[in-house]
């Protein structure tokens, strides 16, 4: 199995879009201090996710999907 921090994700693309997790808390009307404790969670819902895609026009399913065709593709030729 992949193991994905999905909470890192979206701490990865904040930082390239240079954005403070204070900025998204309120974008997703949480506290910044909830905002904190659910980015440091691996995982996290898909409608968290859904909404975070559309708030930092970033597509994070795509982004797995692609690290599970990584990891699919890898674990095929290791056989």
């Amino acid at each position: 199995m992949t193991d994905i921090h999905f909470g890192n994700l979206i701490l990865e693309e904040l930082r390239k879009q240079l954005r403070s997790v204070s900025w998204f808390a309120k974008e997703m009307s949480y506290t910044r201090g909830n905002m904190y404790n659910i980015l440091k969670r691996k995982n996290l819902n898909s409608d968290f996710l859904l909404r975070a895609t559309e708030k930092l026009q970033h597509d994070f399913f795509l982004d797995i999907s692609e690290m599970l065709q990584t990891t699919t593709k890898h674990r095929l030729e290791d056989q």
